[in-house]
């Protein structure tokens, strides 16, 4: 059975972390690692929100293409998430730690792009609920 109240909370964590992401692009200089962090954990929670609504367990993972074949059981049209989706996961874990992945300012805005198109997409699935 459907579980919209709880999906919404999830989607809402999503944009605040997007929001977050964008918000933080203002600062300087730009905390790039953290900007990247925060949009994989938008599209983490966007796409576990997907879990949620249709009552499935949600998996303590970050890799968001194994999430998002998850969540394809159920919306096979979300597929069209699978290349942003692969882009995002490397940003779940390595940016938490001092030299582990080499990040230029052009992947920070791919990454936030990536983070809006996914948490839009979900959250345009039950506009109407």
């Amino acid at each position: 059975m459907p579980n919209p109240e709880m999906a919404n909370q999830w989607r809402s964590c999503a944009k605040t972390d997007y929001d977050v992401a964008v918000h933080d692009t203002t600062f300087c200089p730009i905390p790039i690692e953290i900007i990247c962090y925060h949009s994989q954990q938008a599209a983490e929670k966007a796409l576990k929100s997907v879990l949620v609504y249709h009552d499935e367990e949600v998996p303590r993972i970050h890799d968001l293409y194994r999430i998002l074949e998850l969540c394809l059981k159920h919306e096979p049209d979300l597929r069209k998430l699978s290349t942003q989706a692969k882009r995002l996961t490397k940003y779940a874990v390595l940016t938490r730690y001092p030299n582990e992945i080499d990040i230029e300012e052009t992947d920070m805005r791919l990454a936030l792009e990536d983070a809006e198109i996914i948490v839009n997409t979900i959250s345009s699935l039950w506009q109407n609920q």
